[in-house]
């Protein structure tokens, strides 16, 4: 019995390395659930993909040669956190898992829900395991548990619905849509404005189950108004600001159970009270035919019964259709609504509007109307139009600028009104009288703002407000000379000015305003980002809280001073005071009017826009332009750097840093410098100057600009340099030299010892780069960097010198020390300062992603890492490419390459990557073969024409066929065909067609049998399957210098025919020794 009982084979299945997300996306918008929706979740948080290994083993075979098959397979658990929406929520119902649906909860689901409270705790899974992650998500509803993948390395997909919020107030699942608009007005800060008529439109909406939820996976953020008029026109209402609040109009004219529609009349208009229009009509209407009119309504829902799909029903006229053909209206779309039934009653009240509302009314009143409103019911009466006591809604009203108001209105269903609650027919109605003189303007407040907050730096911002209560704005006039006006611009609406009430100091936080107009509260962010910013005699500030005092005065708290680079000061009571906002006109001017004297005039007219007021009667304001405040420049530093010029002599340069000021349109710093010993022509003679000094009171010199630093080049040693910088915006206004930082430096030699060098550094990448910081308490010549303690020795220690505070050193070890000295310019040396290094081996990269290509292959390895070079490519053990990119493409011929890499620095490179494999084939382009294909059909129609006509087939095409005039000429024939660009030989036998085929794409060679007699060479190396027969292969056709395979029958295998040798049978090893004597025998006999 030999050893060989049987055998074990292993399948193994392959191991998914990476879990694959598809539900999640950075950056979202977090929904709120308002009512039941569906969302699918987005996954936040995902650890622990896990791979657990299953093995299942057969056994087949008898007695000692059985074999074993053993199945290794995975399935994969993940613990993954979905977020759904804003907390906290009801709950959750149903949970699609994939295509199965499970009601919660329920093992198979594997989640479990977080309400979004605000006092919620982390998943005790994550504490537990992974402490530093666990975060409570609080206000976030989401759902958490470890899933089983199965075989798959993807999470199914789920969605859930969700009990969101405000269920209370509608049937338990959806919510009423007058307590969805008050939720969403408070959640953008408006709790404090009323609704008027919200609990009628509350009622109205329950009486006709008008009930709404959040529409389903909402992914775009949409503002309140946009959802406020989304609702509104889903549920037959109109919502508009009315006299500081919101008024809510439910539009139906039908009866519910427990609420009754609007029947209450509160005009009868008629002839005396229109104003008559253009052409003097006195009611204009547009009516729609019945032929132009829609008769089919469809509406897109959300089906709750259906999973939550999307389904449109529609509601038709039939009659119409009946006698005008049908004319759908485009598909509204209401994924508010959850239920087919309300997308009816949607379907009908549109139809019942589009029959109700095809007349369309607009005529203007006077003011004594101006209590009418959106929504409200009057009656019309015209004979010209036919119009008797006919009930109409306003939809519309328009204040135009004569003082007029201009409305729109539709028709209502007969039925059941009122009586007019007002008549102003009764007594005569006041005379308005439109052309009354308008009040002065009041003082007004004309200031130029920072440069941050105009377009180009030169504006002059005015606010203005009357002196009575019929002011309805001005006309700004501009003048040179106090005597030519022109106009500048117009003042449409009150500003908020006035003056400060009370002295305050730089540091006062709060402040008392007396101002007209009403002043809102902020946030603190909002006073940081300028958001409440008002203008106080030359500074900005932004204040946080508004309070009205009892003396009609604001008091401002939580202000932010000196914002936009405007200074904080003391203020004295009476100080100029302004809101800046956009009632303020803007008036641009040039840079050359800065310095001008002009002269301002408001013509005011009154609220009507008549009553003008003549500029001889109204009051001259005199200004005078200024430049705009720029801030200075600040940390102004100068000192002397000492080179040495190639001749030997020395020179002196001035290095001027500074730091600029924080102002968004900084542009540069200009540098101006004096000296106390100026030229002769620049020194101006003053009293009391001494002659060392009188340089510094002629001319500045320019020096140059720069963002944060300048060289003055050659300096004068000796003299003392008074050096300024003036800072300049980006619209090329700068301060003045006289009135910027400035300092005083002298130029001398200076002969202390140097400073240690501070901040000595190095960086690695291709070359060692050393960096440090300038020494300047004396006259620098240059810096050496060395790898030994001795200074100016010139011996292979000295690795570089230079006059500049960087240098590339060559180095060949990765570890060492370094040592950088100054030397001045009498050769004292400073200590070095030292740095040790040691630059590690570059990390080992991961295996290499390789791309076959025709004729060659790409290369592609993660970025090259910092301190590296590039890479090294090795293929197949002996090519070495060397590239500095972390890719490349490699030319080469067909063949198998086993490609790895290894990043490279200046010293050598780091470990070798494990190798990837890549196949490279010399392959015939699809598009030769299929030309090929349209050149044999090209022959084959011209041989078919041939045969048929027995002739040529024209000049491009030249056959010569034979032995066609037998009878079954037609199976039997050979043929030679020349095309203009394709040459076929073929002969044919029966069903059998032996051609050779030359066209400019290729040459076929197609027969039955193909004999190939003399020595063939097949060039790039490409043999691909069919091409070789069985046992073609033998022995003395093989040189390889290895072979294996995965299973063989090999017979007998012998290392010599006789002697010392090894033979190797079916299941059996036997050694011989040098006399053919067997010592020993393995396997089975």
């Amino acid at each position: 019995m030999g050893i060989f009982r049987g055998h074990t084979t292993t399948i193994r299945g392959n191991k998914i390395a990476d879990f694959t997300v598809s539900t999640a996306e950075y950056g979202a918008p977090v929904p709120e659930i308002l009512g039941t929706t569906r969302v699918s979740g987005n996954v936040i948080y995902y650890d622990d993909f896990t791979a657990h290994e299953h093995r299942q083993t057969q056994r087949s075979g008898k007695g000692g040669r059985r074999s074993k098959t053993v199945t290794v397979s995975y399935t994969y658990t993940v613990a993954a956190v979905l977020g759904l929406c804003e907390g906290p929520v009801s709950g959750i119902k149903r949970v699609w898992v994939g295509k199965d649906i499970y009601t919660y909860p329920n093992d198979a689901i594997q989640l479990t829900l977080w309400k979004g409270t605000q006092d919620q705790k982390p998943w005790a899974y994550v504490t537990g395991k992974h402490p530093d992650k666990a975060l409570p998500y609080t206000g976030l509803a989401y759902m958490a548990g470890v899933i089983n993948l199965g075989d798959s390395g993807s999470m199914p997909n789920y969605n859930f619905e969700v009990a969101g919020k405000l269920l209370d107030t509608g049937d338990g699942v959806d919510v009423n849509p007058a307590d969805y608009i008050r939720y969403v007005l408070d959640k953008v800060g408006l709790n404090s404005v009323e609704i008027v008529g919200l609990d009628n439109y509350r009622k109205y909406c329950a009486a006709a189950d008008l009930l709404i939820s959040t529409p389903p996976d909402e992914t775009q953020s949409k503002s309140a108004r946009d959802i406020i008029n989304e609702i509104t026109t889903l549920t037959n209402a109109y919502v508009f600001w009315s006299n500081d609040t919101f008024k809510i109009v439910p539009l139906d004219d039908r009866t519910y159970s427990s609420w009754t529609p609007n029947r209450t009349v509160l005009y009868n208009l008629t002839a005396d009270d229109f104003i008559p229009q253009s052409g003097g009509a006195l009611v204009t209407y547009q009516r729609k035919d019945s032929s132009e009119v829609y008769n089919q309504y469809p509406v897109e829902f959300i089906n709750r019964t259906n999973g939550y799909e999307k389904e449109t029903v529609s509601y038709a006229i039939t009659d119409d259709i009946a006698d005008y053909g049908l004319r759908q209206a485009n598909t509204t779309q209401a994924h508010y609504f959850y239920t087919k039934e309300r997308a009816v009653k949607l379907a009908e009240s549109l139809a019942r509007n589009g029959k109700y509302s095809r007349n369309k009314y607009t005529f203007k009143l006077d003011w004594s109307f101006c209590r009418l409103e959106v929504g409200d019911l009057v009656t019309l009466t015209d004979a010209n139009c036919g119009l008797n006591k006919q009930v109409v809604l306003i939809d519309s009203v328009t204040e135009g600028t004569d003082g007029l108001l201009t409305f729109t209105a539709v028709s209502r269903p007969d039925g059941q009104y009122s009586e007019a609650i007002y008549d102003v027919h009764e007594t005569d109605r006041p005379y308005i009288n439109y052309n009354q003189p308008a009040p002065d303007t009041d003082k007004p407040v004309i200031l130029q703002p920072p440069a941050d907050l105009t377009i180009n730096g030169l504006e002059l911002w005015i606010g203005a407000k009357g002196t009575a209560d019929m002011w309805g704005g001005c006309d700004v006039f501009v003048s040179d000379d106090n005597s030519h006006y022109r106009l500048a611009g117009q003042i449409t609406n009150t500003a908020r000015i006035g003056t400060l009430s009370a002295t305050i100091s730089k540091d006062t936080t709060t402040i008392e305003v007396s101002v007209n107009g009403t002043f809102l509260s902020g946030t603190e962010q909002d006073a940081e980002r300028g958001n409440t910013l008002c203008w106080l005699d030359g500074e900005c500030l932004s204040y946080q809280t508004a309070t009205l005092l009892s003396n009609g005065h604001y008091q401002l708290t939580g202000c932010i001073r000196a914002q936009y680079n405007t200074s904080a000061t003391s203020h004295a009571a009476g100080a100029s005071f302004a809101r800046l906002d956009a009632t303020l006109l803007h008036i641009p001017f040039h840079k050359e009017d800065v310095g001008k004297k002009i002269w301002l005039k408001f013509a005011s007219y009154n609220i009507f826009g008549s009553g003008n007021q003549s500029l001889a009667e109204v009051k001259a304001y005199e200004y005078t332009i200024m430049a705009y405040y720029i801030p200075p420049v600040s940390d102004l530093t100068a000192y002397n750097r000492y080179r040495q010029m190639p001749d030997g002599v020395a020179r002196y340069d001035l290095v001027v840093t500074w730091t600029p000021p924080d102002l968004q349109s900084y542009l540069s710093g200009e540098v101006w410098y004096k000296t106390n010993h100026q030229q002769a022509q620049s020194i101006v003679i003053k009293d009391g100057t001494s002659a060392d000094a009188m340089g510094f009171d002629g001319e500045w010199i320019y020096g140059g600009s720069g963002k944060n630093q300048v060289v003055i080049p050659q300096a004068v040693v000796g003299d003392t340099y008074r050096i300024c910088v003036c800072t300049k915006d980006e619209w090329g206004v700068s301060t003045s030299p006289n009135i910027a930082p400035s300092i005083d430096i002298l130029v001398a030699m200076k002969t202390t010892t140097p400073n240690v060098p501070d901040n000595f550094s190095i960086a690695f990448s291709g070359t060692a780069v050393v960096t440090w910081n300038e020494v300047t308490n004396t006259d620098i010549a240059y810096y050496e960097i060395r790898n030994d303690a001795y200074p100016g020795a010139e011996t292979a220690g000295l690795l570089a010198r230079t006059n500049s505070v960087s240098a590339t050193i060559p180095l060949t070890s990765r570890q060492g020390k370094l040592y950088l000295y100054a030397r001045n310019a009498l050769g004292k040396y400073s200590d070095a300062a030292i740095l040790k290094y040691n630059k590690g081996l570059p990390l080992t990269p991961k295996a290499p992603v390789l791309t076959a290509s025709i004729g060659g292959f790409g290369v592609q390895a993660e970025a090259i890492p910092a301190g590296c070079a590039g890479m090294n490519v090795y293929i197949n053990d002996d090519a070495n490419v060397r590239t500095v990119n972390n890719s490349m493409s490699y030319t080469c011929d067909a063949g198998i390459y086993d490609v790895c890499i290894a990043y490279y620095d200046m010293f050598g490179e780091g470990g070798k990557s494990a190798s990837s494999r890549v196949t490279v084939k010399i392959e015939i382009d699809g598009d030769m073969i299929k030309n090929e294909a349209i050149s044999l059909e090209k022959i084959d129609q011209a041989i078919q024409e041939t045969i048929a006509s027995g002739g040529e087939a024209g000049k491009a095409v030249k056959v010569i066929t034979d032995n066609l005039n037998k009878e079954d000429g037609y199976k039997n024939y050979t043929a030679l065909t020349q095309l203009n660009d394709a040459i076929n030989l073929r002969v044919k036998s029966d069903d059998v067609v032996n051609q050779i085929n030359i066209s400019k794409e290729s040459i076929l060679i197609d027969g039955n049998k193909v004999h190939i007699t003399g020595k063939t060479t097949i060039d790039n190396n490409v043999i691909i399957g069919k091409m070789l027969a069985a046992h073609a292969v033998t022995a003395d056709k093989m040189d390889v210098n290895s072979l294996s395979a995965i299973t063989a029958t090999i017979g007998t295998l012998r290392t010599k025919t006789s002697g010392a040798r090894m033979e190797l049978h079916d299941n059996l090893i036997l050694i011989y020794d040098e006399n053919n004597v067997l010592r020993l025998r393995l396997g089975v006999w």
